[in-house]
């Protein structure tokens, strides 16, 4: 009953929206002659994430989504994790409810999609070593430019763990016109959001800056989480500096970032307290918490030679220090108790492109290298136990794009990929009455791996086109799968196919359409009852369904909705592939209901899923579907924007990750409001 309440008022409410807006014309011209543009359409879109060079949409052999500042700046949602979920193929798999401990799905990676979907700032690498999710908490939503979604293989330009697909969040690197803006809000949870960014050009360069802090004491009992976050970006252009005949352009480029946070960890809830509106904020733990430090820097130079091509280098470190203490006791001095990962991250990566011809073919040609190290040690004083890993990996690939006929390109990609390793485990033993740390055997493991994709798309007319695509892919074990695995661990390989249409009416709507499967040959998976990382010894296979729509029927509202069919399976077997939905969808609106007035909402629906350690079928509850609707009001007076907004509106009672029937409910309906100043 309640169901239906919901679908009929959601129903009345998009009808009273669409009747409100009025009989607009989209196709009326602006007053000097000139058609709107088309923000919201995507297939002219330029983007660089799918093959490293800049290209549309339209020639791109994949399903791709570009998220931009207007769509982040006007989304109900307040966290980043939550804005990604309403893409289509996009599913959320969050502990707590905010942007820490947040892990996204692309194309029913299940409970490793932590590894198998790559997450990037500004072509860094947020993906950690070892089995911890990208942390979007790290990342300044103010100063995101837009966010670009691949979905499908990427080892060919990205290498190891570009399985699901790439989400490539690009920053702002300060516009010409100098512009600070600064942010408060307050809601449920006594949540404070405080937010200072700014930016602009002198001469060449270019800079951006960026201040947070972020504080909540959270839906559930020691749920709390603080951060603190400040960034600065440079862009200098150089080339009135060099000599015009040989070079055409050359830039600099420098990002660094900090992070520093605390978090509590107020662990799972009994499946028999998930539906008690008071149990399922309780906690379990209430003196486990965990901090994190985190600083990143990338640099870049890009020379462009003109008929010679254009090079790029880049260089970048992260430092990540990690403290925790999970299982707290008090016959113990926290000390004694508090756990500490190390990470220390190099990486580097060359690309160089050039446009040729041959015979009647227009051609774009890339060659790359890319280049990582990891010096990583885990101290895990529950489990008196430290890990100590240094991991390389080193690839070269090429791509090549060609426009066979005027409507017809074709692309070819192929890496060659080397991965070494150097592991050991230690154990704390007690030496009359002292602890004391015992070293382990060294042990090494290399991999050599390749990967090559073709592709092709076909412009039927200006407004459509259909594309197809067939890669193979890879994924080197991570380091803590290494530390706990069988003897003979070894790389999954797989292969994707892609196929889809992409269509736009006039000014008025685009719709995207793709089938897709792939397989995954040796899939790595972590045996909850042995307790150990081995490969499946069944081929899994997802394949599905994945459609877009965007409408502008009038000037004052756009419309969109996505819906996604998934089949994550063993091959040759009825057993699902555990946290991954058979049915998924979103859509929302953004109404202008008066020139300075926006109303933005937003619903998802997720379909049931296996819970995570489910590996069976026949072990644990599934984990029940859900709705959740968003709502979010704001009012633009000059330079102020005031903003008032709900989540969860009608109070829903869901998970979206459990394990062995240990939930991690989310927040039910919230509430927050705050005031933007832009200057």
């Amino acid at each position: 009953m309640g169901g239906h309440l919901i679908q009929k008022s959601i129903f009345y409410f998009l009808l009273a929206v669409l009747l409100a807006a009025g009989p607009s014309n989209a196709e009326d011209d602006n007053a000097d002659g000139r058609p709107p543009k088309e923000t919201r359409f995507e297939m002219q879109e330029v983007v660089v994430t799918a093959t490293r060079m800049k290209d549309e949409i339209r020639n791109v052999p994949r399903n791709v989504t570009v998220i931009t500042a207007e769509d982040i700046a006007q989304a109900p949602s307040n966290y980043l994790p939550d804005i990604l979920s309403r893409q289509v193929g996009v599913n959320l798999q969050s502990l707590y409810g905010t942007d820490k401990q947040a892990v996204l799905d692309l194309r029913g990676m299940g409970q490793n999609a932590s590894s198998n979907v790559l997450v990037m700032v500004d072509g860094f690498r947020l993906n950690t070593p070892d089995l911890a999710a990208p942390d979007f908490s790290t990342l300044p939503i103010d100063e995101i430019e837009r966010i670009e979604i691949v979905r499908g293989a990427g080892s060919v330009v990205y290498g190891s763990g570009a399985v699901g697909g790439v989400i490539n969040i690009i920053t702002n690197k300060g516009r010409k016109k100098p512009s600070a803006h600064l942010y408060t809000s307050y809601g449920s949870y006594d949540t404070f959001d405080g937010r200072a960014s700014g930016g602009g050009q002198y001469k060449n360069l270019r800079a951006s800056a960026n201040a947070s802090y972020y504080d909540t004491n959270g839906y559930r009992d020691n749920g709390l989480l603080r951060k603190k976050d400040a960034g600065i970006r440079l862009g200098y252009d150089a080339s009135q500096y060099v000599n015009s005949d040989t070079f055409d352009a050359v830039t600099f480029s420098f990002d660094a970032g900090y992070h520093h946070d605390k978090q509590g960890f107020p662990g799972g809830v009994p499946i028999d307290d998930i539906n008690s509106s008071r149990r399922r904020r309780k906690t379990t733990s209430p003196h486990d918490e965990g901090k994190t430090t985190e600083g990143r820097l990338r640099g870049g130079v890009e020379t462009d030679f003109g008929p010679w091509g254009v090079l790029k280098i880049n260089g970048g470190l992260r430092n990540r220090s990690n403290d925790f203490i999970l299982g707290y006791t008090p016959l113990k001095s926290r000390s004694d108790q508090t756990s500490h990962i190390n990470d220390h991250t190099l990486v580097s990566d060359l690309g160089y492109a050039k446009e040729y011809s041959l015979g009647p073919t227009q051609n774009t040609f890339q060659f790359g290298t890319d280049y990582s190290y990891t010096d990583y040690v885990s101290k895990r004083m529950d489990q008196n136990e430290r890990k100590n890993s240094k991991t390389e990996s080193l690839g070269f690939f090429f791509t090549n794009q060609t426009q066979l006929l005027k409507d017809l390109s074709a692309n070819i990609g192929y890496r060659y990929n080397i991965f070494k390793g150097q592991f050991r485990n230690d154990e704390q033993k007690n030496f009359n009455g002292s602890s004391r740390w015992v070293n382990g055997k060294k042990f090494h493991r290399n991999f050599d791996d390749n990967a090559f994709d073709v592709g092709a798309v076909y412009d039927m007319r200006e407004d459509t086109s259909v594309f197809a695509s067939f890669a193979t892919r890879f994924r080197s074990p991570n380091v803590d799968e290494f530390a706990l695995a069988e003897d003979n661990l070894k790389p999954q390989k797989g292969k994707h196919f892609n196929a889809g249409l992409r269509y736009r009416f006039k000014r008025l709507a685009e719709v995207t359409l793709t089938f897709f499967q792939m397989e995954i040959k040796d899939e790595i998976q972590f045996d909850p009852v042995l307790r150990i990382n081995s490969n499946y010894k069944n081929t899994t296979r997802r394949r599905g369904l994945e459609t877009a729509l965007k409408l502008h029927p009038f000037k004052t509202l756009y419309l969109w909705g996505n819906y996604t069919y998934m089949d994550a399976r063993f091959k040759n077997k009825d057993i699902r592939i555990p946290l991954v939905p058979h049915h998924s969808g979103s859509f929302g609106l953004e109404w202008r209901i008066v020139e300075p007035l926006l109303l933005g909402f937003t619903g998802t629906l997720v379909g049931e899923r296996h819970d995570g350690n489910d590996i069976d079928n026949n072990s644990f509850a599934k984990l029940d579907a859900y709705q959740v609707y968003d709502a979010k009001l704001s009012y633009t007076w000059k330079k102020f924007k005031l903003f008032t907004g709900v989540n969860n509106i009608f109070d829903e009672s869901y998970s979206t990750v459990a394990f062995s029937e240990s939930y991690f409910p989310m927040p039910t309906r919230n509430y927050y409001g705050g005031i933007q100043w832009s200057f």
